[in-house]
């Protein structure tokens, strides 16, 4: 059972004694009893080679269900004893459990993933590699996944969001498009091929009003009307260029240069002489 750390219980159910530890001290725990020797991480660095040595080797074709338990690619570090027990019992399913006559199976891949079994199973080491991988889960890797869950909720609580304001819009936009459909006079059937072939059918029609307009523009009256158009821009155009002239004379700042200063005099003092002189 798992409890929080530092907690111990002891009790007897069905006639057996039943001791439960805290999970994060299961190792420490298999280790004071001597269930498995103070040298067992050895022990099982060995078996963990032998195990990538077998996920590096072909699937046996006989046995398609190995495969599906370890399908290429797997890590090492993903697979337990248990994993390598349902390994070895789907070997033995598929009908490569023969054995030789020393009592070894005469099947490679069995024979193989028969032997990392047997090395886990060997001081109980089996144990403590469960221990490690339970303390691992619990500790980093079901943390991990509350929060990406978590995470997915959120997103997925934004998109059910999004996907009713896009239907919402998709309705509104259908509406606004019967109603223009219905102000174009396509009535119920406003589907694209209908608008296609009405379309179609509009080219024709086209054709004539173009050829009117064409035969307007060549008329008489329309040169007489271009002509009275092009005169009154011209008119326009001299107008605005009088007018500005005119505000520009009006509007330009005095010299004062010493040079038009003394213009200035000279133009005060003949104006001086010609009142005496009346």
């Amino acid at each position: 059972a798992i409890l929080p750390a530092g907690k111990v219980l002891r009790g007897r159910q069905a006639g057996m004694e039943v001791v439960d530890i805290p999970f994060d001290r299961t190792t420490e725990w298999l280790l004071e009893r001597r269930i498995v020797g103070a040298s067992y991480t050895k022990s099982l660095r060995t078996v963990h080679a032998r195990l990538a040595a077998a996920l590096a080797a072909e699937r046996p074709a006989e046995a398609p269900a190995v495969a599906q338990l370890v399908p290429p690619g797997t890590e090492r570090a993903s697979l337990t004893y248990f994993d390598a027990k349902a390994v070895m019992q789907a070997l033995l399913d598929a009908g490569l459990g023969e054995k030789t006559l020393f009592g070894g199976y005469s099947n490679a891949h069995t024979a193989q993933w028969a032997d990392i079994v047997r090395r886990f199973e060997a001081g109980s080491i089996h144990l403590a590699d469960a221990a490690s991988a339970m303390a691992q889960a619990v500790g980093y890797e079901l943390p991990a996944l509350k929060k990406e869950a978590a995470r997915a909720e959120k997103e997925l609580s934004e998109l059910v969001r999004r996907q009713g304001e896009y239907e919402r819009l998709a309705a509104a936009a259908e509406e606004r498009y019967v109603a223009a459909c219905d102000k174009k006079g396509l009535g119920t059937d406003c589907s694209r091929e209908e608008i296609g072939r009405r379309l179609r059918e509009s080219r024709s029609l086209l054709r004539a009003t173009f050829a009117r307009v064409a035969a307007l523009c060549q008329s008489e009256e329309m040169g007489g009307a271009v002509e009275y158009y092009l005169a009154y821009v011209r008119h326009c155009l001299e107008a605005a260029a009088r007018l500005g002239a005119d505000v520009g004379a009006k509007a330009a700042p005095p010299d004062v240069t010493a040079d038009g200063a003394d213009r200035a005099g000279k133009a005060g003092k003949a104006k001086g002489k010609a009142k005496g002189a009346k």
